[in-house]
């Protein structure tokens, strides 16, 4: 009995570690509320190649938020300008896709007049990665208990964490490059016009001389 007892006081405390390490680690959702002010609003997000994005969005009016605003388009696109998803006149919803290409990802919001652009409020619920995954549905399709969607969570986010560790890393080293590349540019072009203020030095003493030695001052 007392066997039984210190399992299930253990497997608890593995959940409870489990559910602390994956809300520090899990990936952030990006829950926005901003006015339009502007026909045109877009939104931007950073997205590693093959990660989930889901992201539920709403428009309503800034003064009366129970009044839903209809007539707002909305278009996702990826970094080359690929539209991803496309809506016109709604007033809420959601988009999801799986990033091909890692890359700036962009929303963008818009209505066909001004002063409804000024009256009108957005909420978007942002979800990357770990965030965005319908756990429950992995769970009953994997069987798996809630220890082990909380480890996987842990997983997921672990992997993510590296996964930005490599991003960091490769960008890093693709300013160093830029960087060295600058610094050798900007030396040759010292070396370049300092050569020719030497030569120019000399052309102009050269010059003179001659000038002098015409007018026999020399």
């Amino acid at each position: 009995m007392e066997m039984k007892k210190k399992q299930g006081t253990m497997r608890a405390r593995l959940h409870w570690a489990a559910w602390l390490f994956c809300s520090l680690l899990c990936c952030p959702t990006r829950a926005l509320e901003f006015e339009m002010q502007d026909k045109t609003k877009c939104i931007y997000e950073e997205v590693n190649a093959n990660v989930l994005v889901v992201a539920d969005y709403k428009a309503f009016n800034k003064d009366r938020v129970e009044q839903l605003v209809e007539i707002v388009n909305v278009k996702v696109e990826g970094p080359h300008s690929g539209v991803l998803y496309e809506k016109k006149d709604v007033s809420e919803g959601q988009f999801a896709f799986t990033a091909k290409i890692g890359g700036e990802y962009k929303a963008c919001f818009s209505v066909r007049d001004l002063s409804i652009a000024q009256a009108t409020k957005l909420r978007v619920d942002w979800k990357t990665g770990v965030a965005a995954t319908d756990w429950s549905a992995v769970a009953k399709k994997e069987h798996l208990d809630q220890l082990s969607v909380e480890l996987r969570k842990l997983e997921d986010s672990i992997r993510e964490v590296y996964t930005d560790m490599l991003m960091l890393q490769q960008r890093e080293q693709e300013m160093r490059d830029i960087s060295e590349i600058t610094n050798t540019r900007v030396a040759f072009y010292s070396l370049g016009s300092l050569l020719v203020c030497i030569a120019s030095g000399v052309w102009q003493l050269w010059y003179l001389r001659k000038f002098f030695q015409r007018k026999k001052l020399l």
